[in-house]
């Protein structure tokens, strides 16, 4: 299980700490004072505008920054404890640039008691991934193809995923989608940042809409598909979007 306990990481001048001016809200950019309970086995997505907080969260469960306030606990431990349970998958990548596939294979193997050589291998084949080239000299696609591989391939309970389709056209987002379902043993718990909603829908439990830092909508996806409902119009629900907003721009010229 994962637990979020009044996560707090503010950025920039606007941001007041937390504990001051009580009365009054906080401003600025990061995440604001999150708390959430996610059960062990769901697929969750983690969705929002740019700037909502996503990657924020998701850096803030792998204990990659410093939260100002609150924790994050997998099984009632914070992230460096259960390292080894943990796989973070993020389009900038999470290898050393300088090395080649093969390398990052051999790298993750020692770091990972449980990496599966076997799959990632396979799934480089798959991907059209030459095991001896630097990824430095790849695309930006094959990068986040050799990320995905590597992730996967971790055997981790739980996998944090940001944006991992970043540079993968259509049909390679519906392969990866088909492959991760595929490789999903029943017990392992996704938390999953992605702008390609509709893609997602259906592969999800779970959706958490985020807005300017807060959570603005937790939704359980089979609910809201028996009520009619679709993630589409959640959002635009959660964050206030207004489609003819844009016609106020151009309205003195009519």
């Amino acid at each position: 299980m994962i637990e979020l306990r009044e996560c707090e990481k503010l950025y920039g001048r606007g941001a007041v700490a937390k504990g001051r001016d009580k009365g009054k809200e906080r401003q600025g950019k990061g995440l604001f004072a999150t708390s959430l309970t996610i059960p062990d086995g769901q697929v969750v997505g983690l969705l929002g505008e740019n700037g909502a907080g996503k990657s924020t969260l998701l850096r803030a469960a792998a204990g990659l920054v410093r939260l100002g306030g609150g924790a994050v606990l997998f099984d009632g431990e914070p992230p460096q404890k259960a390292y080894g349970r943990i796989a973070y998958m993020t389009g900038e990548g999470s290898y050393f640039p300088s090395m080649t596939a093969g390398d990052y294979e051999e790298f993750l193997a020692r770091f990972f008691p449980s990496f599966d050589t076997r799959r990632y291998e396979k799934l480089l084949e798959f991907f059209e991934i030459d095991p001896l080239q630097r990824i430095q000299k790849m695309s930006t696609g094959e990068r986040a193809k050799v990320e995905v591989a590597a992730g996967v391939s971790k055997r981790a309970k739980y996998l944090l995923m940001d944006e991992p389709f970043l540079g993968k056209d259509l049909f390679t987002r519906r392969d990866f989608l088909k492959l991760l379902a595929g490789s999903l043993r029943g017990g392992e718990t996704i938390l999953l940042a992605t702008h390609y909603i509709g893609e997602v829908e259906p592969f999800l439990d779970r959706a958490i809409l985020l807005h300017k830092g807060r959570v603005a909508a937790d939704l359980e996806l089979d609910a809201l598909h028996e009520a009619g409902g679709s993630l589409t119009e959640a959002m635009q629900t959660a964050t206030g979007y207004d489609p003819h907003r844009y016609q106020e721009l151009f309205a003195d010229e009519m």
